[in-house]
């Protein structure tokens, strides 16, 4: 098994930590860029373990880490940068993910980059469909229980947001009350148009497919529904009895991958090889 940490320039002079692993094949491996979700990091719960299978499976799988998500290359399982956390926002997320697309469009690696794939978890999910909305070199597109509407998100009331300029939300995990500055609401508001997922899934041409577990109690599978409805080209998965996160935990308590977390991993499998038009 091949497998390489590194790191590229992100937004704002902050570092993107990527890690990849593929087999050694003769033949070029179709590549998988994964997009980890709100509070989360490339190396969360059962993230390797998933890594490893699909590198097995005969794919070249690349994750990584925002440059604003808390964590660092030093630290990369624990959230030590919460400033950075405080100031992230989703246009960070959407043009990261555009960098690393771009470094992996210009490696030299074993890999078939015109059929590139991309997942996303929950947020990462709602980045990865605006940025396929408007990125052609993404072949096919997978959301794991993702968003469907990031300004749904906020608080119907922003006043006192406003006036302190900063709020706190629990890390139940950690007990950490992680910030997020007002910049995240202002930068929403001033990109507005760029961030709208419901409008920008209507121009997705590329095939995707909806993976959502059923008992999601984060982000209800009636967003997995909403999405199915935006874009033409889809497919909805529903995992049955599925929570958030397919039955992964952090820290991951062995190398197995969970039951629905296994059924998840067939469902990309199959639609990644598989030539099917909708």
């Amino acid at each position: 098994m091949i497998e390489k940490h590194f790191e590229i320039e992100g937004c704002k002079g902050r570092k993107i930590s990527i890690d990849y692993r593929c087999k050694e094949a003769s033949e070029a491996l179709i590549p998988i860029i994964y997009v980890h979700g709100y509070k989360g990091f490339k190396d969360w719960g059962s993230s390797n373990a998933v890594a490893d299978t699909f590198a097995e499976k005969g794919f070249f799988y690349l994750k990584f880490n925002f440059s604003h998500n808390g964590v660092t290359s030093e630290n990369p399982i624990d959230f030590v940068d919460l400033e950075a956390f405080g100031n992230n926002n989703y246009r960070i997320e959407l043009q990261e993910l555009g960098l690393v697309i771009d470094w992996l469009e210009r490696s030299e690696l074993n890999i078939q980059f015109s059929k590139l794939a991309v997942i996303g978890h929950s947020r990462g999910g709602g980045v990865t469909l605006l940025r396929t909305a408007q990125d052609t070199r993404i072949q096919k597109a997978i959301t794991w229980a993702s968003v469907c509407d990031f300004e749904k998100r906020f608080p119907s009331d922003i006043s006192e947001w406003k006036e302190a300029g900063v709020q706190y939300v629990l890390n139940g995990r950690t007990m950490q009350m992680m910030p997020l500055y007002y910049q995240f609401y202002e930068t929403f508001q001033e990109h507005k148009d760029e961030l709208d997922i419901p409008k920008h899934c209507a121009a997705i041409r590329q095939d995707l497919l909806i993976v959502h577990g059923t008992e999601d109690p984060a982000v209800g599978i009636e967003e997995a529904e909403q999405i199915h409805g935006f874009v033409k080209n889809s497919t909805l998965v529903k995992i049955e009895g599925a929570g958030h996160t397919f039955g992964a935990v952090h820290p991951a308590k062995d190398s197995k991958i969970p039951q629905h977390l296994a059924e998840v991993i067939n469902s990309c499998t199959n639609f990644l090889i598989s030539n099917k038009s909708f």
